[in-house]
């Protein structure tokens, strides 16, 4: 399997413990937002994909952003690939799903 296709399916897969943190916890439906509001302070020029994601937070029903989080389109891999949702997963829940590509158990 080639490195993208990897990296892809292991962001799938951070996504999809994201999405269901999302669902048992709605408290942490700020932090994307709370994520961007920081970066944009940060920033002078504010990234295409990060103003993409901050209408998305803005306009679209939860239900339709787990879609994206979960999903196989193109569109949903794009967009993980810039995810706000950093601050979700805890360390140790990232470096399990790391651990995981590392030791070549998932694909």
């Amino acid at each position: 399997m080639n490195m993208q296709k990897r990296a892809d399916e292991r962001s799938k897969a951070l996504h999809l413990l994201i999405a269901k943190k999302l669902r048992k916890n709605p408290e942490l439906w700020d932090i994307p937002m709370n994520n961007i509001g920081r970066w944009k302070k940060a920033r002078r020029n504010s990234a295409a994909s990060m103003l993409e994601w901050e209408k998305i937070l803005k306009n679209y029903g939860k239900q339709r952003i787990l879609k994206i989080l979960e999903g196989d389109s193109e569109e949903s891999i794009r967009l993980r690939s810039s995810s706000p949702f950093t601050g979700i997963l805890s360390e140790r829940e990232r470096m399990a799903i790391f651990e995981l590509f590392r030791q070549g158990g998932a694909s």
